[in-house]
């Protein structure tokens, strides 16, 4: 098994990236304060400086001609993301091994041997984009990174909470879990918000991170960004491309390898296997999902719920928590290991005292209980939602009254998603959206087909109160 190894040199990824951050100022931050979108590093001026294998270059420039077609070097350039000199010697070399051919002027194209032999390369790995970038770069870099983070502040989990009714003790618990960043329980009856709260909670990672399209592991291209869980930073990217169109050749123009992304969000949920730690091979190899969250949230949700034992999903987050790496295996048996550097938020309206084995719970210093508001507190949900909607804060307040009542007649339980719901609902039923036209009989004929729960039917939660039952006194 491969361990990785934090690349050094005067040049160094990390090299550049902390002259960067000195540049920026208090640890890579604007003069305003706020986090500095951070520089790619610079682009490789020669093939060792890219880091990667000569034969896994050789086949990407192969299986990138097969897929798309004849090429010449400038666009394979843009295609793989490196510069022109570099690919320069490799294409010529197997223009003079017979595999390529200049079927037009300075395009090339596979000949029948070439064809050949590239259909063998992809039996193996049939990945085509940008070069990967050594799998110690991409460790060195998501540690850097990691260690740059800012504890949050009360402010700050203040700003990410506004739009929520929550108590500042609750508020206080959650900035101290985050911070720990250690792994985060949430549990209590359906529909009252922790799915929102493990959302909300990774706003607080504002800092933009560096991540790779891939990094190659012994001759494996293993792709690491993914559209579902990566959110790049477009403009800034192009901004950072058109400022150094002026540069001489390659010095001082970012390495387009790496990608600006905001802080990565993985949610995963009943679908989610022990197989999804390791490696993925569909033709072409896919980072596992807690491997795509680091620098960011790793959400597992439902849980309890999963089509396998769940015990021995979590167990399987024991020796990261613990070491902060992890072994990411290859179906074949080969291993790497990798950083651990994210959060871990775990969901369940289950109870957790029963679903959770003592070799993972002790490892839980952090267990939330998010429960059903009060009446109080529901009544302000639904009162903030309608004014945020458009609806007078008179008639909001009206609305409120008369729903709660019902509830109360009706014996439903509330939930804390009951009012975003409800007025969800109520907006295809108004006149351009006009929230201020609703009236009170098209407000009982939105709740009668609302989907309901009734107190009868509610289950119990360890040290869990029925706050439904609670009053405005």
């Amino acid at each position: 098994m491969e361990n990785y190894q934090q690349p050094g040199g005067a040049n160094s990824i990390l090299d550049q990236l902390k002259a960067q951050a000195q540049r920026a100022g208090r640890g890579g931050f604007s003069s305003e304060g706020t986090p500095a979108i951070p520089g790619r590093p610079e682009q490789p001026r020669n093939f060792e400086d890219a880091g990667i294998s000569y034969r896994t270059l050789e086949n990407l420039i192969l299986k990138t001609i097969k897929q798309k077609g004849p090429q010449n070097e400038q666009q394979l350039s843009e295609l793989i993301k490196l510069g022109a000199n570099i690919l320069h010697p490799i294409v010529d070399a197997l223009y003079k091994r017979e595999l390529l051919d200049t079927t037009q002027p300075l395009h090339y194209d596979l000949t029948t041997r070439g064809r050949e032999i590239t259909a063998m390369i992809e039996r193996d790995d049939s990945y085509v984009g940008p070069a990967p970038v050594s799998l110690e770069d991409y460790c060195a870099l998501c540690i850097y990174q990691a260690e740059q983070e800012h504890a949050a502040t009360m402010a700050q989990v203040g700003e990410a909470f506004a739009a929520y009714t929550m108590s500042g003790d609750v508020q206080r618990e959650l900035m101290e879990g985050f911070n720990s960043q250690r792994a985060l329980l949430f549990f209590g009856p359906p529909g009252n918000g922790k799915s929102t709260i493990t959302s909300a909670l990774h706003k607080l990672l504002n800092r933009p991170v560096l991540l790779p399209h891939a990094f190659e592991f012994n001759g494996k291209v293993v792709q690491l960004y993914d559209p579902a869980f990566h959110r790049l930073m477009e403009d800034a990217m192009r901004e950072e491309e058109q400022a150094s169109n002026t540069s001489i050749g390659n010095y001082g123009r970012p390495d387009r390898r790496w990608l600006i992304s905001r802080a990565p969000l993985v949610t995963v949920g009943t679908e989610f296997k022990v197989s999804h730690f390791e490696i993925a091979y569909d033709g072409q190899y896919s980072a596992p999902p807690h491997v795509k969250a680091n620098n960011g949230v790793f959400i597992l949700d439902d849980l309890g719920r999963q089509t396998e034992d769940h015990n021995m999903i979590l167990n399987q987050f024991i020796f990261p928590l613990q070491e902060r790496e992890a072994i990411v295996k290859f179906t074949g048996g080969s291993a790497m290991r990798v950083p651990y550097r994210q959060r871990l938020f775990l969901s369940t309206n289950l109870n957790h005292e029963e679903i959770i084995d003592d070799a993972f719970r002790r490892r839980l210093p952090y267990q939330l209980l998010v429960d059903r508001p009060t009446v109080v507190q529901w009544k302000e949900i639904f009162r903030t939602q309608a004014e945020l909607r458009g609806m007078g804060a008179k008639l909001a307040a009206q609305m409120a009254d008369a729903l709660m009542q019902w509830y109360q007649e009706d014996g439903r339980i509330i939930r804390g998603s009951d009012p975003y719901d409800l007025l969800d609902k109520l907006a295809p039923a108004l006149d351009n959206e006009n929230f201020n036209a609703a009236d009170l009989p098209l407000m009982k004929r939105i709740y009668t087909r609302f989907p309901a729960a009734y107190k009868r039917d509610a289950k119990m939660y360890v040290g869990a109160l029925d706050s439904s039952e609670h009053t405005d006194t």
